[in-house]
């Protein structure tokens, strides 16, 4: 039952309710009138009879989504993942420094990404809104609170990140780029120009290139020349190459990352080649034990892997070369999944070939071509239909004429 007594700051409810054995009190005072507290005071008394933790109510939202950061989520994955959550950790410790649980709401929240977004891009606001919204829905399963102040949130930023056509090079500028790198991957000092081939042709991300062992690829040959015809990718894992050559395998982006990716006949040999060369040069200078320890088929005569800036110089300099768009290593994933969509691969199969958690999030990034795949196929079919009408056009005067 709940008690009420008027003070000088107003009126105040308190109810006493039992907790695991243990009898708790929740007061709140401030209420302009007697109804208003029954009001508020029925409503708390409303949650706890259906096992809300009105103690938790009252704690700061950057403390609760702190608590529960450090619980359930960091080191379940990989760094990278515990560095965004904690960065919107720290957004909610910016953003919401004095809100309670309890006042969490949909206008504080949209105003809160609001403001972020006014310096920033969409996709920073999207991920803090992700880890955000996952801590609020553990709350509300927990019975902290009972609405969800993310329900129907606008992820929307102002800061322009990097333009679609900036992040891929069309299917002739991919091509003389991968005929100059081809012509320089005679020896395997500079293990980049590799790298970015075998991204050219797979779309693999940089990780899962440098993570890449001998172990995870086959070839197929033919039965009677044995020449190779073409191969195989097995992605398993990742790569944690922000610290450079003290990095470690991580897992894959997520399930979906693990797959098969065939490769073509060119790639296959140019990879044959490289391993051949990798197993000799090793063996002569001393390496090939420590080599055979973890045979990365990406590093170079130190069994160094190079870093991602080197690779990013190397592939601008061969862009400006050709007078092609400057990418990112990034790029050319986005580059091998524009020319299978350009050349009417189905895009489920590109979904899986890239390793996507959905072909929902291929469909998202790939907007811009599929639009203008759609209005290219719109043309196609009004193209068809009036040759259908011509054609019964003709057939009909040619029979009046009879």
């Amino acid at each position: 039952m709940a008690s009420f007594r008027k003070l000088k700051s107003g009126w105040q409810y308190r109810i006493s309710y039992k907790l695991n054995g243990e009898y708790k009190e929740k007061s709140e005072t401030g209420f302009k009138t007697k109804a208003e507290a029954k009001i508020a005071a029925a409503e708390i008394e409303t949650q706890i009879k259906h096992g809300a933790k009105i103690d938790k109510s009252d704690m700061l939202f950057p403390v609760y989504m702190r608590n529960w950061y450090e619980t359930f989520r960091k080191g379940k994955k990989s760094e990278r993942n515990d560095e965004d959550l904690e960065r919107s950790v720290k957004f909610a410790e910016k953003y919401f420094s004095c809100v309670k649980m309890k006042e969490l709401d949909r206008m504080t929240y949209q105003k809160a990404l609001n403001e972020y977004g006014e310096t920033h891009a969409t996709a920073s606001v999207s991920k803090r809104h992700i880890y955000m919204k996952a801590c609020i829905q553990d709350a509300i399963q927990e019975g902290v609170i009972f609405k969800d102040p993310t329900y129907k949130a606008i992820i929307v930023g102002k800061k322009a990140g990097k333009e679609d056509e900036e992040k891929y090079i069309g299917f002739d500028d991919a091509q003389k780029i991968g005929a100059y790198f081809l012509k320089g991957i005679d020896d395997f000092e500079y293990i980049s120009r590799h790298m970015i081939l075998f991204a050219l042709a797979t779309g693999c991300r940089l990780g899962e290139v440098y993570a890449l062992t001998w172990d995870r690829i086959t070839f197929d040959r033919d039965k009677k020349t044995k020449e190779i015809k073409s191969g195989t990718v097995h992605i398993k894992r990742s790569w944690d190459y922000r610290y450079g050559h003290a990095g470690k395998f991580i897992p894959t982006k997520n399930k979906a990352s693990i797959r098969s990716i065939t490769i073509d006949k060119t790639t296959a040999q140019w990879l044959d080649k490289l391993h051949t060369q990798q197993g000799e040069y090793f063996l002569k200078n001393g390496l090939r034990e420590k080599w055979q320890k973890t045979p990365f088929v990406f590093v170079n005569k130190r069994l160094e892997k190079v870093t991602d800036n080197a690779i990013n110089k190397a592939l601008k300099r061969a862009c400006k070369k050709f007078g092609a768009t400057e990418i990112t290593y990034h790029g050319l994933r986005h580059t091998h999944a524009s020319i299978l969509l350009y050349k009417k691969i189905d895009i489920g199969y590109v979904s899986r070939r890239l390793g996507h958690s959905s072909i929902n999030t291929t469909y998202k990034v790939y907007t811009h071509i599929i639009d203008e795949l759609a209005q290219r196929d719109s043309k196609a079919a009004m193209r068809v239909a009036d040759d259908l009408f011509q054609r019964a056009d003709q057939q009909t005067v040619a029979a009046i004429n009879k």
